[in-house]
């Protein structure tokens, strides 16, 4: 086999993980080759932030993963938010921080990140292939990577940078799940994450497009209760917008034991629903109800409120007895819903599950299973809550993957 064949590195996968690894690959004078199926590098990255990419936020921790925050609190520790801060301000990309501590290119747009890491990609050597699907890996003495092509690469370490299932559209894939699998690798089953919900209650489909502040509280599985603050968006099937999205994959785990319940609360700023409502009716005692929910409620969601809850839409709210007070305050406040299923991976953002992080060493990401290989990103079972927190855990992967490995 010829040398041009043989590198140091090879990384599949052309996204946020895999050219942050392969540009400090480079950086540390590893000859690399950086794989990508799709036509072009970081195309997930493109998408990310509604086209704007949410690359990092100033809050992150280890409490904003699921299911193996350990995993991700070893990754803060080689790359913290002022790490990322740093890093991107050093390939020129200008930040901006918006609400809840999420951090924007000052542009505005996603290209601004991905092309300054194909630019600093580029410039460090890194030889990028695109439209090149690895269909075969095998180790022996080296790694031996064989792409649809039929063209065969060899390399001392290989990186898995494949990404998840999500977003099958622009790239998502199972090929990593079964890369990692014919390396010895075990998977926690992948499930959609960051997904909207779909749910049984037909009557949502009339708050088709309505928006609002709540705190949604689900029991994804027996005595255990998770609740998230945020925005809540209606629509025909079900329930969408970071209040639920955060919670998903929990939700989706669940699921296979059957529908979950779950509520919402519209003001969780309120402790006494019940005071809060009679004090109201004390300063509006002959509105009828839909006046008196002016104000209060969008109009969309006080007439199902109406209607849910039985009231009388001609008589006064004085009127109202204690037992009505006591049914809309609870209402108000824990507003049933029961999911029924996720959306499909399509519409996922993220996903939950993946390579079974206990066959990863936390401290470099190299697998236990097989000596010089190192999975990274959302191939691993680590899922991020929306708000920059995944792309952060991309980067500090890619991050402490490169900084791990041996110098030649």
């Amino acid at each position: 086999m010829n040398d041009s064949s043989s590198y140091d590195v090879i990384i599949i996968g052309a996204g946020a993980s895999g050219l942050m690894c392969a540009l400090q690959c480079a950086r540390r004078k590893k000859r690399v080759l950086l794989l990508e199926k799709e036509h072009q590098a970081g195309r997930k990255i493109l998408v990310s932030g509604n086209g704007r990419c949410n690359l990092t936020n100033a809050y992150v921790s280890a409490s904003d993963y699921r299911g193996a925050p350990e995993l991700a609190e070893a990754v803060l520790k080689y790359f913290s938010f002022q790490n990322c801060l740093d890093f991107f301000h050093a390939l020129g990309v200008l930040t901006v921080q918006e609400g809840q501590g999420r951090i924007f290119p000052r542009t505005g747009k996603s290209t601004a990140v991905a092309e300054a890491l194909r630019l600093a990609c580029a410039e460090a050597g890194v030889e990028l292939k695109t439209d090149s699907e690895a269909v075969k890996v095998e180790k022996k003495k080296l790694f031996r990577v064989k792409l649809q092509t039929g063209e065969t690469f060899v390399s001392k370490y290989l990186v898995l940078a494949c990404g998840s299932k999500a977003y099958p559209q622009v790239g998502g894939t199972e090929s990593g799940y079964r890369l990692a699998s014919a390396l010895g690798h075990h998977l926690v089953p992948p499930t959609p994450a960051l997904v909207a919900l779909n749910v049984r209650e037909k009557a949502v489909a009339r708050l088709q497009g309505v928006r609002a502040q709540v705190r949604a509280t689900v029991w994804p599985g027996t005595h255990r209760v998770l609740q998230n603050e945020g925005e809540v968006l209606f629509t025909a099937y079900g329930l969408s917008g970071p209040a639920v999205l955060n919670l998903s994959g929990p939700i989706g785990k669940a699921l296979p034991e059957g529908p979950v319940p779950l509520t919402l609360d519209f003001f969780p700023e309120i402790a006494n629903k019940e005071e809060f409502l009679k004090e109201r009716v004390a300063c509006f005692p002959s509105r009828t109800a839909k006046e008196f929910f002016a104000g209060l409620l969008h109009e969309n969601i006080a007439n199902l409120l109406i209607d849910f809850t039985g009231l009388k839409k001609a008589l006064p709210v004085a009127a109202w007895t204690e037992n009505t007070r006591k049914t809309v305050s609870k209402t108000l406040g824990a507003w049933p819903f029961t999911v029924t299923a996720l959306r499909p991976w399509t519409e996922a953002m993220a996903a939950a599950g993946g390579v079974n992080c206990a066959e990863i060493n936390y401290n470099t990401l190299e697998s236990l299973r097989c000596p010089g290989l190192y999975i990274l990103g959302e191939l691993l079972n680590v899922d991020g809550r929306s708000g920059g927190f995944n792309l952060h855990f991309a980067w500090g992967c890619g991050y402490t993957a490169a900084r791990a490995m041996p110098e030649e």
